[in-house]
This record gives C-alpha cells, structure tokens and sequence, in this order.
C-alpha cells in the first residue's frame, strides 16, 4: 500500500445561500455541524474539484466551489482537515437533511466544532454588508461560475462548438482557475487569472500573439475577453512532468533556447502585445525595495535577514557583470518547468505564460541552476547522475547562444545568473505575496524563502 493512502482528509462545505445571508447547516445529535466529506488519501490544495464532487455527492446537488476558507495539515497524524466555500449550481435547488440559517439563528445553536461559528460569521457578514475582500479574486466569489459559463457557452456557439457535457471546474487556487468543456470537436479549456499582479502580464493577449510568432509550440487560443482577462483554447495534451527522460528535457530545453533567440528581434513587438519589461536594470531597482519588506522577509531568520542585506550591492554589480555578456535579453517564460510544457501532435507547447516578460533568457532554467541544493524545484536530487544530466542539459541549451559568446564566456554568465534567477523569482513571488487575500498568503511562503535562500547560497559560493 502506498503511503499517500494512510492519509485521512475531512473537509466542511460552507454553503452559502445563492440570495440570501444564510448557510446550510446538519443536525448532529445535539448539536450542529457543517456538512463534511472524509476522503481517505493525500488531498492537496488545489485538488479543489475532487472535494466540490465529494460534497455534492453527498448533499445530492450540483455545487459550484468557490474557494477554501481554511486548509491544515498536520503531517505527524497524516490527516488534512479544511473547510470550502461552494455555492449551488442551480439555485432552486432543494437540499434534504439539512437547514437554511442566517446570523441571528446560529448564535442560539450549540455547534459540535465551536471554532467553526467564527468563520462561518465572518461570511455571513460578507454576503449581509456586501463588503467582499478586495483581494479576492473574482473566481472566489458567488455567481462567478455562472457568469464564466455563460460566456464559454456563448463563444461555442459563436464558433459553432457542439458542447456534450456541461462546463465543469479542473483547477482552482488564488493565482488562477481552470475550466474545460467537452465538445464534438474536443475538449476547449478556459483560463481566468488576476489582472491585478503587478508582474503577471496580460496572459490571453501575449499567448494569442505567442501563438501568431510560434504557432506550433504555443496553446491555439480560441477566443479571449480582453476586459476579463479570460480566455478559451484548444486541448493540447497533458504536461511533460518531471519525470521525463533526459533526452526530452535536452529536446524542450533545445526547443526553448531557439524560441528565445529567434525573439531578439521581437523585443518591441513582445513588449507592445503585453510581456513585461523585467531586465537587469529593472531588476537592479528591485533590490532594495524587496531588502526593506519586512512582510516578505518574515520567514527568513535574523541571520538570513542580515545577510541579504549585506548582498545588496553584491547583488546590484552582479546585475551590471551579466549586462556586461553579449547574451541579450529576450523572451522569457517566467515559471518555465516541464509541468508547464505539453507534447501535442509531435511538438512541444510551452504553456502558462502568466509570467512573460522580457528579461534575461537564463533566468527561465531556475529547474537546472537550483540542482545543487538539497530540495531543488525538480524534486529532491541525491544522485550525482541526476546532477550531471542536468548539467548536461543546461551545456545543451547553452550551445545555442554561443554565436553571442565563447563556451569558457557562457559558463561565467551562467555563474553570475544563478543568484540573480533567484532574485527574480524572488520578486515575482514577493509581489504575488502583497497581492493575495491574507488567508492565501501561506500558499507561497514556501517557495518565496527558498529563493531567498538560494540567493544567499549562490552569492557565498560566488
């Protein structure tokens, strides 16, 4: 047996009533309780759909999931426990075995999980004064889904897609959300992210002007509103995973280097359609403002927080050393691993270009520059095979840009890129950190210290 099957996840739907300030509550015994699933195996965060279809079974109607109201893990007992917010697919539904309350009737009832009535208040609050969080993205939020699948169903017909199932959810966090319908022509995907952060770009513009320069390597967008950020595309298969062989990884890394360098002479062209300027001198201006955020910092040790600080000017004249390589600026992907790259129809498609920009090309190989470190973004590496493979891909993909400058030159660039990759996934997830709802934050506290940390390593071992 495996050991993700000795996990046990209990999860509480909070299900809010689709007009009213009321949730929907069970009697349990003498008391009452929020209607709850026990799922036995690993459920991770995102895992948003396998717990919606869970409780709907259970409560015998469709439910639409809105977002988590609060997730814990507790890795000694193996257990998860949480509790999501989910509204009903249709509102005239009616629900048996269960009870419809606003604010008022639930303060005379005894619950048989008292720390529950906080949350469920705060809720309430929310749908009687209107005042949703600012940063809630609009996914989270009732009647969201309705209106998403309102405008899928629109464009199908529009595009004369036969539909042949409903509109259902595939992914869900605070970052993005993912639907997908089946139609006689395949099955089209629909992508929603914030337009809000401050460095993601415009995803549905730059993937459709992606797809113009690159057509066989990027998503085929079927439709995109512009004002929404939304946009609707064709099927093209499953992610590439970590898993694979390292004559793939050579193939997608060799790929990418082409893309990147046939987008030099794009620069204006990917700056005009939407990608964000993030190059070095860019980036040398982020140093100080990320040193002095004490939110950002706060999972670092004082240690750690004294010697960023100290790496502040190391780290501006490492951004002028790297400016000084005949290496140019150019595409990048920004969160480019091989969860993000699809084999369709032969070719390889690199997806989720959320993070687009325009900066230096070895800040998109955070998977081969972090294989030294005891928990890399590729998985735990303890092999000296495995590093060297790595190696040998990145030797791979440096081959490309020596047109720009000698083997011996692209080494020492690489060297001097490693901190600064850092430093700018460092600031990617330090302005996703200030544009999230507070009970979201947790959900990239994990990866934004370990850039940190890795910045601090690569800057000793330079």
């Amino acid at each position: 047996m495996r050991l993700l099957d000795f996990w046990k996840s209990r999860f509480y739907a909070l299900l809010l009533h689709s007009t009213d300030p009321k949730v929907f509550i069970q009697a349990n015994a003498e008391s009452y309780s929020l209607p709850y699933v026990e799922i036995h195996g690993r459920i991770r965060l995102n895992d948003f759909k396998d717990v919606k279809d869970a409780i709907q079974l259970k409560l015998g109607i469709p439910l639409n999931g809105l977002h988590y109201a609060s997730f814990q893990v507790d890795k000694q007992k193996r257990r998860i426990q949480g509790i999501y917010v989910l509204e009903q697919h249709d509102p005239s539904d009616e629900i048996q075995a269960g009870i419809w309350r606003d604010r008022p009737a639930l303060a005379d009832l005894s619950f048989t999980h008292p720390e529950h009535t906080l949350i469920i208040a705060n809720y309430l609050i929310e749908l009687e004064s209107g005042n949703v969080p600012k940063l809630r993205p609009p996914w989270a939020r009732l009647g969201w889904f309705r209106e998403a699948s309102t405008w899928i169903e629109e464009q199908l017909e529009i595009l004369q897609y036969r539909p042949i199932a409903p509109v259902e959810p595939v992914r869900s966090w605070s970052i993005s959300c993912i639907l997908k319908v089946e139609t006689i022509g395949g099955t089209l995907y629909f992508k929603a992210a914030p337009d809000w952060f401050p460095l993601f770009c415009d995803e549905p513009r730059v993937t459709s002007a992606l797809a113009t320069l690159f057509p066989k390597h990027m998503p085929t967008v079927i439709s995109i509103d512009p004002q929404r950020h939304w946009m609707l595309s064709a099927d093209f298969g499953s992610p590439i995973g970590h898993h694979a062989s390292l004559k793939v990884k050579q193939d997608i890394y060799d790929l990418f280097a082409q893309i990147q360098i046939q987008s030099i002479q794009q620069r204006d062209r990917l700056l005009a359609m939407g990608c964000l300027d993030r190059r070095l001198d860019i980036l040398q201006s982020q140093i100080d403002p990320l040193m002095s955020d004490e939110e950002a910092l706060s999972e670092l040790s004082a240690v750690e927080i004294e010697q960023l600080h100290t790496l502040a000017p190391v780290l501006k004249d490492f951004c002028e050393q790297l400016a000084s390589y005949n290496v140019p600026e150019t595409l990048v992907h920004g969160d480019l691993h091989l969860n993000n790259v699809a084999l369709h129809q032969g070719n390889y498609i690199f997806f989720d270009w959320t993070d687009g920009c325009l900066s230096h090309p070895f800040f998109d190989l955070a998977g081969l520059i972090f294989i030294d470190g005891r928990k890399s973004l590729l998985g735990r590496l303890t092999s000296v095979w495995r590093q060297r493979s790595m190696r040998s891909v990145r030797d791979r993909y440096l081959s490309h840009w020596s047109q720009y400058e000698p083997k011996a030159r692209l080494l020492n660039a690489w060297n001097i890129a490693k901190p600064l990759c850092a430093l700018h996934h460092a600031v990617t997830y330090q302005n996703i950190l200030h544009s999230l709802e507070v009970r979201t934050k947790h959900e990239v506290k994990s990866a934004f210290p370990f850039f940190l940390r890795e910045m601090i390593r690569y800057c000793q071992i330079r």
